[in-house]
């Protein structure tokens, strides 16, 4: 047999060979499947049936029934467009309060909510005369542009009137979502916090809230 053949017929060996080994690396290591999503667990939400006034716990993924509402998941931050009224999960959250603290004999209402700014101005303005000047006038009224009422994320209860019905929305509105946030005034709360959440210790009064925004400066100037 000539050398020309038998190197023909190596090369041909050769290549049988190469098949068979990626073949057999093939079987052996399969081509792996794309990564499955998993989705994340769901979350706690509380809904609400304000005929029945009935409070029910679901969760993220089952949501609400049509007859009901969602006290949502998460604290409850203003947008950029003014509301004409009272944040719609806020005003939930404190029917739900409302119905819970009625079951025990106490009366929860709304004295002062959303507010249009205009009115805001003349209530600031009118504390200002009161406690004579501006930044004492903010320990208990803030400017149009701060406050959270204009914003529909604040709300006064039962003021001046009956404060043992709403210490007990300070110690259980956490449950809704709702907090006092301010020291000085017993009557004021916020839903800076998702139902069931902690809520955050109380500033000394509402001058604070002026001070940490980043035009509060130019209100007082």
């Amino acid at each position: 047999m000539s050398k020309e053949r038998i190197l023909i017929g190596l090369g041909i060996i050769g290549y049988i060979g190469a098949v068979f080994f990626v073949i057999s690396l093939a079987r052996v290591s399969p081509a792996q499947e794309p990564a499955k999503y998993v989705p994340a667990p769901p979350t706690k939400l509380l809904c609400f049936n304000s005929k029945t006034e009935e409070l029910r716990e679901s969760d993220s993924n089952l949501g609400c029934t049509t007859e009901e509402a969602s006290l949502g998941g998460a604290p409850i931050e203003h947008g950029d467009v003014r509301p004409n009224g009272l944040n719609p999960t806020f005003a939930i959250r404190f029917q739900a309060a409302q119905a819970a603290a009625k079951k025990l004999g106490y009366r929860l209402q709304i004295t002062s909510g959303f507010r249009s700014q205009n009115l805001q101005a003349r209530l600031f303005a009118d504390a200002v005369k009161k406690y004579g000047s501006e930044e004492e006038a903010s320990k208990w009224v803030l400017p149009r542009d701060i406050s959270h009422h204009p914003w529909g994320t604040a709300i006064d209860v039962n003021y001046p009137g009956d404060k043992v019905a709403v210490k007990w929305l300070e110690e259980n509105g956490s449950r809704f979502g709702i907090c006092r946030v301010y020291e000085n005034e017993w009557w004021h709360f916020e839903p800076v916090i998702a139902p069931g959440g902690t809520c955050p210790k109380m500033a000394a009064n509402a001058l604070s809230s002026l001070e940490s925004s980043p035009t509060g400066a130019e209100e007082l100037n």
